[in-house]
């Protein structure tokens, strides 16, 4: 008999919001002096292109990131198809003009994180979830909770990529990805004592390792690693083993929660992968998970609590939930929340 979680987080950018990292909205702007000079003026033409009124100097004039990023993608599938001859943008610069983008927000990440681990009520929630022992669904890249719940003792089990979900202990399921998490084909050169293979895998592109500690994506001799994150794009990529592996853990976890506590997250109508399986979580709470000789009993529907200063992101959740079924909204901010429901 698989054991039931009491409680489950949803954990979105909003959280980490909270303890320094831009919202997705933000990004694009906040990254852009970042970008290498060549690469900037890469993206400077390509942008330009797609959003004809765009300045740098104009922070509204920025596109969404996710938007940004399925233009490039659909500009690179069709490149070809646009042109009868080559001109002098190449489509090569479009690819590495996508990866300088994305690698740059990686790096970043990992110096927001070193002021990042420090914030105060951080410890505060992993305690709460350590005794908790819940589930935690998080589509944030970062390492906070990874590191504050598992530190150097990290397990394929921690990060719910065993066969089954942990019977015992809290764990976390990472649906885009990780800043710490690398295809063993992109990491071979680093000595095995260094790394550690959370997911296993024949082909060498699909086995996913860790470095343990994390380790900043480029090297002393100025060597990138890639690290195995979903971009936020309209059109994401969830083709790897991993990632199917990580959404069927996702379905089994929110089937059965009794409750399920939304901490910064949005849920956008464009992230059809994400409300399709929460949809089919919600769903099968009251009709019963199927198994190979038809559904399992019911376990019943859930409490729902969403934390978000956004109503709209509460609207959305709310229009995905069983009917019958109440949001509470105790807080605004994921600070406010614990103190509000956890210091009184």
């Amino acid at each position: 008999m698989k054991r039931i979680r009491d409680t489950v987080y949803v954990v979105g950018a909003g959280f980490s919001k909270g303890c320094g990292y831009p919202l997705t909205r933000d990004l694009l702007f906040d990254v852009w002096a970042r970008i290498d000079d060549t690469h900037r003026d890469s993206l400077r033409k390509i942008i330009e292109f797609h959003h004809p009124h765009f300045r740098e100097d104009k922070q509204a004039s920025f596109p969404n990131i996710e938007k940004l990023l399925t233009e490039l993608t659909v500009n690179i599938d069709l490149f070809k198809s646009s042109r009868r001859y080559k001109g002098n943008f190449q489509k090569e610069e479009l690819i590495e003009a996508r990866q300088a983008l994305l690698s740059t927000i990686a790096s970043w990440f990992h110096e927001i994180y070193k002021d990042a681990k420090l914030t105060p009520w951080l410890d505060e929630f992993v305690q709460i979830v350590q005794e908790e022992e819940a589930g935690i669904i998080t589509f944030n890249w970062d390492l906070l909770l990874d590191q504050k719940m598992f530190g150097r003792d990290i397990t394929p089990d921690q990060y719910g990529l065993g066969k089954e979900l942990p019977k015992n202990g809290p764990f976390i399921l990472k649906p885009h990805g990780s800043l710490n998490w690398y295809t063993s084909d992109e990491v071979n050169s680093v000595i095995e004592e260094r790394r550690l293979i959370l997911f296993h895998a024949r082909k060498s592109n699909h086995q996913v390792e860790v470095f343990i500690p994390p380790r900043e994506i480029k090297t002393k001799v100025n060597k990138k690693y890639t690290p195995l994150i979903v971009a936020p794009s309209y059109l994401k990529d969830f083709s790897k083993p991993v990632f199917r592996h990580i959404w069927k853990h996702s379905t089994e976890l929110l089937s059965t929660a009794k409750r399920i506590i939304f901490l910064g997250y949005s849920l956008p109508d464009d992230d059809l992968q994400a409300r399709y399986i929460l949809r089919c979580g919600f769903h099968n709470q009251i009709e019963g998970i199927i198994r190979r000789n038809g559904r399992l009993i019911p376990t019943g529907k859930s409490k729902v609590v969403v934390v978000n200063p956004d109503y709209e992101a509460v609207k959305r959740i709310r229009d995905i939930l069983n009917p019958g079924v109440r949001v509470s909204r105790p807080a605004k901010t994921v600070e406010q929340w614990l103190r509000d429901t956890h210091r009184s």
